[in-house]
């Protein structure tokens, strides 16, 4: 999404520092340099790297660092702490977050890539992530992400002389920014998936907040910090080429329902976790799909930080999702897997126009958008398709009880504004992907794209690719050269 540094300073020698804050006491300071993180385990005894930690410090305790889980999914920041006795009630605290791969060789000269003062924390115990051993001491939340435009890589290579922190060798970053200036127009040409979402969540809880100036102090009242995705899990193997995937005749918006692949989620983002967590009734409909049948590892759990006890789990893994922009208003909304499909149908007309462009040869009059694919009230024009992103390989998953407390909590937090919640996607179910989350637009934005070199086999983002109005127009989508336009179909 930026232009990344090469090398790392500490923030007594950056320039420019950046200053934000929020509230009367709140104050952050950082460098927008990445901010190398650790990973914990997947969990399940599934091999790979699982949520993501960062190495921070207390100012009273410069040389003594501790493991911070970076957790979207949560929604206020966290201190480890005794249990519980009477109402909890915050605190305000201050931390620093260093280089992790430099805190672990010498906390001493660990480059500080960001200072966090006045935050409003909660001190509760704080349980293993991903195995038990692998404890954490706090958790940087949502509640400080949302101020800002935060840049995450899960997957990134090794440059030359760094240090990756985790089971797979690569390489996992944070990088702060007050704010993401490009428009949607840009980030579409630039290639960029881009996902909008409201936050969702929030509201007063049973805890007291922070004191006011007269020494008082009133209910917790949490923001909205929830990210919800639209998700296609296991759509069908794709190819744009249509001597690979042909082509079938999608007459109208029955067909194209019909001809959908794959499972409509709604998928909560948390890179406090490591896997895919699904509701059993949501891995029902998926292994519904799937032929022949996954393997499933019964007898498990998934640890979770911010839960007290171990949730009895399934695991096993998947092959394939998306996570798919709405393209389509609200009440008209087909679902994720019927988006997606549409942007493949259209991706499949920009290869052949582009191929045709490329050789200088004219455009074959079978060369159309489907009529399921165009705008019903402009039928000679084909609909905008819906950016998405796509992730394939071994997509590990915990499938969890329906009625788990842990699950019918979240789903509690996101109604009425969200559909009912199936899920959580974890860092470690984002393998090569890169997403900066814009939490300072309006509305917000997650922009997807893919490390580079990764094949298409493994990481795939499409931006969303506008229609032109006739052939006197051309756009950049689905990765091809710039092209030109394609008629509609003359119907079925």
């Amino acid at each position: 999404m930026r232009a990344a540094a090469v090398f790392g300073v500490g923030l007594a020698a950056a320039a420019p520092i950046v200053t934000a804050g929020c509230g009367d006491n709140f104050s952050a300071t950082f460098d927008s340099f990445p901010i190398a993180l650790a990973r914990a385990p997947m969990g399940g005894g599934m091999p790979g790297d699982g949520a993501l930690i960062a190495m921070a410090v207390s100012p009273d305790a410069p040389t003594s660092p501790y493991r911070m889980l970076v957790g979207t999914g949560t929604p206020l920041t966290l201190l480890a702490g005794p249990p519980v006795t009477g109402k909890p009630a915050t605190e305000t605290a201050g931390f620093d977050v260093l280089d992790s791969a430099g805190a672990i060789a010498d906390p001493t000269t660990a480059a500080v890539r960001a200072r966090f003062r006045g935050v409003s924390v909660l001190r509760l115990p704080l349980q293993p992530v991903g195995e038990a051993g692998s404890t954490v001491d706090g958790i940087l939340s949502a509640d400080v992400m949302r101020r800002y435009s935060i840049d995450f890589r899960f997957g990134a290579d090794p440059r030359a002389g760094e240090t990756c922190l985790g089971a797979t060798g690569l390489c996992t970053s944070m990088t702060f920014w007050t704010h993401l200036g490009p428009d949607l127009a840009f980030l579409e040409d630039a290639g960029y998936a881009v996902l909008r979402f409201n936050l969702a969540g929030g509201g007063e809880t049973t805890a007291d907040g922070d004191r006011t100036f007269l020494g008082e102090r009133g209910p917790l009242v949490l923001p909205a910090t929830r990210i919800v995705l639209r998700t296609c899990a296991v759509p069908r193997q794709f190819d744009p080429d249509p001597a690979i995937t042909p082509i079938v005749a999608c007459c109208n918006q029955q067909d194209a329902e019909a001809m959908k692949t794959g499972v409509d989620l709604a998928l909560v983002l948390d890179t406090g976790l490591g896997p895919l967590v699904l509701s059993q009734a949501a891995w029902a409909r998926i292994k519904a799909r799937l032929d022949p049948a996954p393997v499933e590892a019964t007898g498990g759990q998934l640890l979770v930080a911010t839960w007290p006890d171990p949730i009895p789990a399934t695991w096993s893994t998947i092959p394939k999702y998306a996570l798919v922009d709405m393209e389509t208003s609200g009440a008209t909304d087909p679902g994720p897997c019927v988006e997606l499909e549409r942007s493949r149908r259209l991706e499949q007309v920009s290869f052949q126009v582009s191929q045709a462009e490329s050789m200088q040869m004219p455009i074959a009059a079978s060369v159309c958008t489907q009529p399921c694919d165009n705008d019903p009230r402009e039928p000679d024009k084909a609909q905008n398709s819906a950016a998405y992103v796509e992730l394939s390989g071994d997509i590990p998953v915990a499938v969890i009880g329906n009625d788990e407390p842990y699950l019918q909590g979240l789903r509690f937090d996101v109604r009425p504004e969200q559909p009912e919640v199936d899920g959580l996607i974890g860092a470690g179910a984002l393998k090569r992907a890169r997403v900066e989350i814009d939490y300072a637009s309006a509305p917000q934005r997650a922009l997807f794209s893919c490390e580079s070199g990764v094949p298409r086999t493994e990481c795939f983002a499409a931006a969303r690719c506008p229609r032109l109005p006739d052939a006197s127009y051309t756009h950049l989508c689905f990765g091809r050269p710039r092209h030109g336009f394609a008629p509609a179909c003359p119907g079925c």
